[in-house]
């Protein structure tokens, strides 16, 4: 592509991939958890709102109240920080054109970024993102088996 369209082309593609990939990742973990979920015991009882597993703080709730083990239960504490990272750069890409704004300091804990910077999305990253939400889906068809 570099010899194409030149080496600002392809950056801007690569860079345009990646971030594509993690907002494409939460959702499909969204859309994944929503169909497990209703496998749960009178799953339909339990009031929930539209796009609830995006959140993981709200999805975890909802399977905490479910089935008694929330996503805490299921991933140890450093992938539980990496995935809430990842979660809250998809919000940014998907609603704030990737700039980074207060929430996402305060929610992600994440110090590698000022208010106004520009979020950098790398490929071990994405790596990251499907393994852990390759794992917590595991995890969660376990509690409803």
């Amino acid at each position: 592509m570099r010899a194409a369209a030149g080496l600002d082309a392809a950056e801007n593609s690569a860079r345009q991939i990646l971030e594509n990939s993690l907002v494409r990742i939460v959702g499909a973990f969204q859309r994944s958890a929503e169909g497990l979920f209703h496998l749960v015991p009178n799953a339909t009882k339990i009031p929930r709102r539209k796009n609830v597993f995006q959140s993981l703080s709200e999805g975890s709730a909802l399977w905490r109240s479910a089935t008694g083990k929330g996503y805490d239960d299921l991933l140890g504490p450093s992938e539980m920080a990496d995935l809430l990272r990842f979660f809250q750069q998809r919000h940014l890409l998907a609603h704030c054109e990737g700039v980074i704004d207060q929430d996402y300091v305060n929610r992600s804990g994440d110090p590698t970024y000022s208010i106004g910077q520009r979020l950098v999305i790398r490929e071990e990253s994405v790596g990251r993102a499907v393994d852990l939400v390759s794992l917590l889906m595991k995890k969660l068809e376990e509690l409803v088996q």
